[in-house]
C-alpha cells in the first residue's frame, strides 16, 4: 500500500510541476488576442499569415534550444546561475544563439518570398524588401528581449530548485509567443507596408538589414572556430533550415486556417496557445529524458519507456495537458463572450482536447525518438531535437486543429 501511494505521490508531484509550468501557456492566449490586430490587417498586408507561423516557430525553435542546453548546462554546472562572473560557456552559449537568430531571420525572409510567389500573392521586389525589413527588425527586437528574459528566468528556477528541463521552456516560450506577436503586429504598424507615401522601410528597414548581416559575419569569423560554438552551430543550423522548411508548410496550412477564421474568429485567439501547449509537452519530454541521458540515469533504448519511472512522466504531462486546455478554454471564452453558445463551447472544447492529444501522440513519439537517435549518434540532443520538436508541433497542430474544425463544425 505504501508503495502505491510513494507511486502516486511522485505522480502527483510532477503533474503539479508541469501545471505548474505549462500555466503560462494561458500566455498565447494573449498573443491570439495580439493576433487579432494581424488578422485585421491582411486584407492590406496579404503575406502578413505567411510570415507570422515562420515567426512563431523559429523564435520558438531557438528558444527550445537555448532552455535546452542551458538546462543541461546547469545541471552539469559548465554554467552557473547568475549574470556576473560566469562561465566562458556562458558567453558561447549567448554568441551562439545570436549567430542561430540571425541566421533565422535571413532565412525566414528568403522562405517567406519564395512562398509569396509561389502562392501567387503578386509580390514585388518592393514587397521583398519590406518583408526583410519587418522580419528582420522583429527578430533583433524579440531577440534581445527574449534571451534577457529566458537567462533570467531559467537561473531564477535553478536557484530556487526547480527543475529548468520542466518550466523553463513552457514559461518562456509563452512570453516569446507574446513578445513577438506584438513586436511584429507593432513593426507591421511603423512600417506600413501598404502606405505607397511613407517608406520607413527605406530609412530603417534597409539600415537594419545591412547590421544584422554584417554582424552574423562579424560573429562567425570571431566565434566560428570555437570548439562549443562551432558543434552547435554544425548540429543546429541543417536542423533550423530543414524546421523553416516545415515552418513554411504550416505558413500554407494557416493560409487555409485563416479563412476558417471567418466563421469561428475567436479560433485565432486559442490558435499560439494551443501550439504553445503541444510544444511546451514535448519539450518536458525531451528535455528531461536528454538530462538523465547526460547524467547516465536513462538508457536510449526502448526499454527505458517501459521504466515506471517514464510512464509516470508520460502520464504527468497527459494529466497537466488535459487540466490546462480545458482552464484555456473557459478562460478564451470568458475573454471573448460574444455569440458563444454551450453548443458552440463543447464544440470548441472538444477540438482543443482533440487536437492536442492527437498533435502530443504524433510530437511526442518524434521528441523521444529523435532524443535517443542523436544521443546514440554521439551529438547533442538540445542542439536538434527542440527546433525539430518546435516546427514539427505547430504544422502538425495546425493541421489536425484544421481537419478536426471540418469534423467537429
Amino acid at each position: 500500500m505504501s508503495k502505491t501511494r510513494s507511486t502516486f505521490s511522485i505522480f502527483a508531484g510532477f503533474t503539479l510541476s508541469v501545471v505548474g509550468g505549462m500555466v503560462f501557456d494561458f500566455g498565447g492566449l494573449v498573443a491570439g488576442s495580439a493576433a487579432t490586430l494581424l488578422q485585421s490587417l491582411s486584407s492590406v498586408i496579404p503575406w502578413i499569415f505567411l510570415i507570422y507561423p515562420l515567426l512563431l516557430t523559429v523564435r520558438g525553435d531557438i528558444n527550445g534550444v537555448l532552455t535546452g542546453k542551458l538546462g543541461t548546462a546547469l545541471h552539469l554546472g559548465t554554467i552557473k546561475p547568475t549574470f556576473k562572473n560566469n562561465t566562458e560557456r556562458f558567453i558561447h552559449l549567448i554568441v551562439l544563439m545570436l549567430i542561430l537568430t540571425l541566421y533565422d531571420s535571413i532565412l525566414i525572409s528568403i522562405v517567406t518570398s519564395l512562398l509569396g510567389f509561389l502562392l501567387k500573392l503578386n509580390l514585388t521586389f518592393l514587397d521583398v524588401l519590406k518583408i526583410f525589413s519587418i522580419t528582420f527588425t522583429t527578430f533583433v527586437f524579440t531577440a534581445v528581449i527574449s534571451m534577457a528574459i529566458t537567462f533570467f528566468l531559467t537561473f531564477l528556477i535553478f536557484r530556487n530548485k526547480g527543475d529548468p528541463d520542466v518550466l523553463a521552456y513552457p514559461v518562456t516560450s509563452s512570453i516569446n509567443d507574446i513578445l513577438i506577436t506584438l513586436i511584429f503586429a507593432a513593426v507591421c504598424w511603423l512600417y506600413r507596408p501598404w502606405n505607397s507615401t511613407v517608406k520607413l522601410h527605406y530609412f530603417i528597414g534597409i539600415p537594419i538589414i545591412v547590421i544584422v548581416i554584417a554582424l552574423f559575419i562579424f560573429l562567425l569569423v570571431k566565434y566560428g572556430k570555437n570548439k562549443y560554438v562551432k558543434s552547435g552551430i554544425f548540429q543546429t543550423l541543417p536542423v533550423l533550415t530543414v524546421t523553416n522548411l516545415i515552418a513554411a508548410g504550416t505558413g500554407s496550412v494557416l493560409a487555409l486556417f485563416s479563412t476558417i477564421l471567418s466563421s469561428v474568429p475567436i479560433l485565432i485567439v486559442f490558435y499560439p496557445a494551443i501550439i504553445s501547449t503541444v510544444g511546451s509537452q514535448s519539450s518536458i519530454l525531451a528535455n528531461t529524458s536528454t538530462t538523465k541521458l547526460h547524467l547516465g540515469t536513462m538508457k536510449p533504448s526502448l526499454s527505458s519507456l517501459k521504466t515506471q519511472e517514464f510512464s509516470i512522466s508520460l502520464s504527468g504531462i497527459l494529466t497537466a495537458s488535459l487540466i490546462i486546455v480545458t482552464i484555456m478554454s473557459l478562460l478564451g471564452i470568458a475573454m471573448f463572450p460574444e455569440g458563444i453558445t454551450f453548443s458552440l463551447y463543447g464544440s470548441i472544447l472538444g477540438l482543443l482536447i482533440f487536437a492536442n492529444f492527437f498533435s502530443f501522440f504524433i510530437v511526442g513519439l518524434i521528441a523521444i525518438s529523435a532524443t535517443f537517435i542523436t544521443f546514440r549518434l554521439g551529438m547533442d540532443p538540445d542542439n536538434l531535437v527542440n527546433p525539430l520538436l518546435s516546427s514539427s508541433a505547430d504544422l502538425i497542430t495546425t493541421s489536425i486543429l484544421v481537419l478536426f474544425f471540418f469534423l467537429l463544425f
